[in-house]
């Protein structure tokens, strides 16, 4: 009777939680699809609406309809994927309702993981509508293995449809269309029956003119950078979402980087490069660059912006720039130094941290240094006022500090010992003080054992007890308060002790050496703060005059 009864329970508590099911309907279009080609049943629309039915028949609570708009099956790493699984783990949901399989995804082995692991593990139903799948109702071996066959169809679909648009989008590169999603700024996409044309776009042509012209008269890419900025042209990317020629505030910037993109494409001067980066779908890997030799060259496949001649002389400048850089030099005899020594110690003073960078003094004698700056030059035409601090001035100061704290000291095992010995003095008056205060508990408690007699002993009334009583611990918790504030006062100057005897260590070590090495920097450096250029401070974590400790009684 216990076990039908129990039975029983177990049948309600399920039925009962029907209606607690929040679901989150997912949704994905592929961007295997093409606008010639677009299968209506597997439409947003219709996904959402044949879920949306079950829901409404299984008297389940829609939460949220998340759609991933043209992304493949075969990478789960996508935006409302990713949303959708976040909600679970929130608690937001406890059910993912879907049209069939395939939506998602194709590759069997991560959504046999998915539906037998992840899923049951977070507590979650999963429904797909078209494959008659439920998994709080019972699925016999029968519909699993049904399952399983299904999700390996959709992963061979998935491999057999990506090998026909790499081949498609092969055969119409290699015929000078256009097979990328943004054009290269300056140029607009034309659709015609065989694929993509690149057409110039007049709005912004003149800006290409001008970057080119500009770099052809010699100016370096930092200088372009800021006349763009000054002339508050839109970045590309900005350009292609808003169609702006002009910037707004808040707008992005210029960068060198970009701007050394676009000085190497091709495609200005009426080339088509294409399949600089490759990835396969079915693999579901990210993309990477391919080896020149494979890329896909049409040369004169649309008008250019620029000259060919003006393309290849832009070209042959940055390179002869390049070669003439002392690092790219293959004859220069100097030594990189890859260790960063007061990484994480230089600051401006108003708190930003500044970076290592390196220059030339002198391209004749190749003489390398570092320095730490806060300036990037990246172009931007709102950048702070440059600040920046040598090393070697830093190295110089350092030496000098230490070798004047080291003359003030006339024998190392002397300062040591008597550094010592005015800790231990404060700490033996400590130590002394939490004596005290394990006595005065001691006869506070006397006083309370006291009380607690005398009211026994029907000497004092209760009202008198409780009153003595309360007294009497308030003082004991004073008296315990103030002992743990010595305690840790204690502590502290056990750690001061040992740091100290610490820094005379390492300043001893560090006697006679012109760059002190990152361990002994980190040891004695607390930062270092640049006011201007030249201009700093070394703020040292020993003091001398802190090394005289002082009892504070």
């Amino acid at each position: 009777m216990a076990r039908t009864s129990r039975r029983f329970e177990e049948k309600k508590e399920i039925s009962g939680n029907r209606t607690q099911y929040r679901a989150g309907i997912y949704t994905r279009l592929s961007n295997e699809r093409t606008e010639s080609w677009r299968d209506k049943s597997s439409s947003i629309e219709t996904q959402t609406l044949s879920c949306k039915e079950y829901a409404l028949k299984e008297n389940i609570q829609v939460v949220e309809v998340y759609t991933d708009y043209e992304y493949s099956g075969t990478n789960f790493n996508r935006p409302e994927f990713q949303n959708m699984m976040q909600a679970i783990r929130e608690r937001k949901i406890n059910c993912i309702i879907i049209k069939d399989l395939s939506r998602l995804g194709r590759e069997y082995l991560e959504m046999g993981r998915l539906i037998d692991k992840v899923f049951p593990f977070l507590g979650v139903r999963f429904i797909s509508v078209n494959d008659n799948l439920d998994t709080i109702k019972e699925m016999d071996s029968k519909k699993s293995f049904e399952v399983t066959i299904k999700n390996i169809i959709n992963d061979m679909y998935a491999k057999d449809i990506s090998v026909k648009i790499k081949s498609t989008k092969i055969s119409r590169a290699k015929n000078g269309y256009f097979i990328g999603s943004v054009p290269p700024y300056g140029y607009k996409v034309i659709k015609e029956e065989g694929g993509q044309r690149l057409e110039v776009d007049e709005k912004v042509r003149f800006i290409v003119e001008e970057m080119f012209s500009l770099t052809l008269d010699g100016k370096s890419q930092l200088e372009v950078a800021k006349y763009l900025n000054e002339q508050e042209y839109t970045t590309p990317m900005t350009y292609y979402r808003t169609g702006r020629v002009f910037r707004k505030d808040g707008d992005p910037q210029w960068h060198v980087g970009s701007l050394a993109k676009m000085l190497t494409n091709q495609s200005y001067a009426g080339d088509m490069v294409q399949g600089i980066r490759s990835q396969f779908l079915a693999e579901g890997k990210a993309r990477k660059h391919t080896d020149k030799k494979d890329r896909i060259v049409v040369l004169n496949t649309h008008e250019p912006i620029i000259s060919r001649e003006d393309f290849e002389k832009v070209q042959i400048g940055r390179k002869k720039r390049h070669e003439e850089s002392v690092f790219s030099s293959k004859e220069h005899n100097i030594k990189r130094e890859p260790e960063n020594r007061f990484q994480g110690l230089v600051f401006s003073f108003d708190g930003e941290e500044l970076y290592r960078r390196y220059r030339f003094t002198s391209h004749k004698i190749r003489q390398l240094q570092y320095l730490y700056r806060n300036e990037r030059f990246n172009g931007s035409i709102d950048q702070k006022e440059s600040l920046f601090i040598m090393e070697a001035d830093l190295d110089k100061r350092i030496a000098s500090d230490i070798s004047k704290a080291i003359q003030s000291i006339t024998n190392k095992t002397s300062f040591s010992n008597r550094i010592r010995l005015k800790y231990d003095q404060v700490l033996e008056e400590g130590n002394r003080k939490l004596s005290e205060y394990d006595d005065l508990i001691q006869k506070e408690e006397i006083t309370l054992q006291k009380s607690y007699e005398n009211y026994s002993l029907g000497e004092i009334d209760r009202n008198t007890y409780l009153l003595e009583r309360d007294i009497t611990q308030g003082r004991i918790e004073t008296i315990e308060r103030e002992k743990q504030a010595q305690e840790i006062k204690i502590s502290n100057l056990k750690k001061d002790k040992r740091k100290a005897l610490s820094w005379i260590k390492d300043i001893f070590s560090a006697k006679g050496l012109e760059k002190l090495p990152a361990e002994l920097i980190a040891s004695l450096v607390e930062k270092v703060i640049v006011y201007a250029k030249h201009e700093f401070e070394v703020v040292y974590k020993f003091n001398m005059e802190s090394l005289k400790v002082e009892s504070n009684e």
